[in-house]
């Protein structure tokens, strides 16, 4: 399981299995972070606001760099019909960058809603009760058994990232790793590899 973090740029690159999650605004310079392949996403900003100027911005400076894992297409919190269309406009402006989209899980969305053959990534979001509840791991489940990577955002505790890996995710986020690096990075990646171990132990 891969932790992402936004921002924190130089306590990030002290740690081998630590990504980066490049956010809207954050006007990241491309040549000041790592980018490794598969080590590194960007995300969209809508939980705090979206802001349509600001992720073409994003998605403009980082054109032409390699190993993105997934962009998270523009979605509404909570609002499975608004975030579904929301996608068919926004995932045809991420491709045309030539990046992989990641579609949003909201509350309600279940396994026939999502366009499943468009989708280069899932992201669970939603609610905080939908995204640990039977929908949302039933779409991790279906997204897994298609080969498509399952990201989780607002990770922020051991418990949490004991879900994420009961539900098989491949990697997570939470903004208390952006706002005390020092402390809650080393932490959380310790948490992982104890998740992980138990996992196989299982």
């Amino acid at each position: 399981m891969i932790l992402f973090v936004s921002g924190a740029t130089a306590t990030v690159k002290k740690y081998r299995r630590c990504g980066e999650l490049i956010v809207p605004g954050a006007w990241s310079e491309p040549d000041s972070l790592r980018l490794r392949p598969g080590m590194w996403a960007m995300d969209n900003g809508a939980y705090s606001g979206f802001d349509a100027a600001a992720f073409v911005t994003m998605l403009e400076r980082f054109y032409g760099r390699t190993g993105c894992r997934f962009v998270t297409a523009p979605d509404a919190v909570a609002d499975a019909h608004q975030t579904l269309l929301k996608w068919a406009p926004w995932s045809k402006v991420i491709r045309g960058f030539g990046f992989v989209p990641a579609l949003v899980g909201q509350d309600g969305m279940t396994v026939p809603d999502l366009p499943w053959s468009e989708m280069g990534a899932l992201f669970i979001g939603g609610s905080t009760e939908w995204k640990l509840g039977p929908q949302a791991r039933a779409l991790a489940a279906y997204a897994k058994a298609r080969g498509i990577w399952v990201h989780m955002g607002r990770v922020n505790s051991m418990a949490r990232i004991a879900d994420a890996g009961r539900m098989g995710v491949d990697s997570i986020d939470g903004s208390q790793h952006s706002w005390f690096p020092d402390r809650r990075i080393p932490e959380s990646l310790e948490n992982i590899e104890i998740t992980t171990t138990q996992g196989l132990l299982c």
